[in-house]
């Protein structure tokens, strides 16, 4: 297999830098792009070998655009993109706006995202096969009502709770993962979606969190695989030549392909989130897939 180049977002802890670590291991050129810069570095040192840091906040516009520029100028191609990073604070009781004036969760978890990728779009087409990988949670099995409240994404009316932001988020990945497919049917490149379970995670990066929460989550640990398991899934799903021809799939570690749920997969769901997504954004979406006639 070539070395190819892979872009991680969030790549400083957790399934992120154990992805990171994995790929490098086999030859591959990493990109961590990371928000902060000082546990990126420290993480690029632990990972060592063909990897790089980049700073990416996506919970800042101009950060986004910022990265992509850069990555235009060092990069011909990307091979791999995987939108990894997200928000989830479950101590947070009040919804945070960034700075563009966004609900904090809404905007990491999902419009930055895609903005990230439309962005990077034709390095990603220019890869012989390019694979865009999002993210989203198993934790949806458990809110099979969720939906993307498109009236108000942003609880500005609604009460605010950050499993009610996170959910949205990542049914949302879901749904733009289905239309992303769509979209590139006419080039090489894919998109898919891992589905990620319950993971262990390293309390001691969470200070901020009150005691009830952390005895929960070293409760969930008992019942949570490690970063390094759910890593060999991205790395898969990344790499994996079998997978080449696979796009607009959701799969679940240990790389099994389950279903989107009913509201994903609705057509009317789908437009109407994907045209709230880019109306927020207040751009065209770089690729555009048109039936034949």
């Amino acid at each position: 297999m070539s070395a190819k180049t892979i872009l991680i977002t969030g790549a400083n802890s957790g399934t992120g830098k154990a992805a990171a670590k994995q790929m490098v291991h086999h030859g591959h050129r990493v990109i961590l792009a990371c928000r902060n810069m000082e546990k990126a570095e420290a993480a690029q040192k632990e990972i060592g070998g063909n990897s790089r840091i980049a700073e990416l906040d996506l919970a800042s516009r101009r950060s986004v655009h910022a990265f992509t520029d850069w990555a235009h100028q060092e990069f011909e191609e990307i091979d791999v993109l995987i939108n990894n990073a997200a928000d989830f604070n479950l101590s947070k009781k009040e919804r945070e706006m960034t700075s563009d004036g966004f609900e904090r969760i809404w905007f990491t978890n999902h419009l930055a995202p895609v903005l990230l990728t439309d962005r990077l779009m034709d390095r990603i087409i220019a890869s012989p096969q390019g694979r865009i990988i999002n993210v989203s949670s198993k934790g949806l099995l458990a809110r099979p009502f969720q939906t993307v409240e498109v009236e108000d994404p942003m609880f500005g009316k609604r009460p605010f709770t950050p499993a009610a932001a996170y959910y949205q988020s990542k049914l949302a990945q879901n749904i733009y993962t289905i239309w992303l497919a769509h979209q590139l049917s006419g080039t090489m490149a894919t998109a898919n979606c891992i589905r990620v379970t319950n993971v262990k995670l390293n309390m001691s990066r969470h200070p901020e969190l009150p005691q009830w929460m952390k005895n929960l989550y070293t409760l969930k640990s008992l019942f949570s695989i490690a970063p390094e398991q759910m890593a060999e899934t991205y790395a898969k799903v990344a790499l994996d030549p079998d997978l080449k021809n696979i796009s607009g799939a959701l799969i679940d570690h240990p790389l099994k392909r389950v279903p989107f749920s009913a509201y994903a997969k609705d057509p009317l769901c789908i437009e109407q989130v994907m045209n709230l997504t880019y109306r927020q954004l207040g751009i065209n979406p770089s690729i555009s897939f048109e039936e034949a006639m």
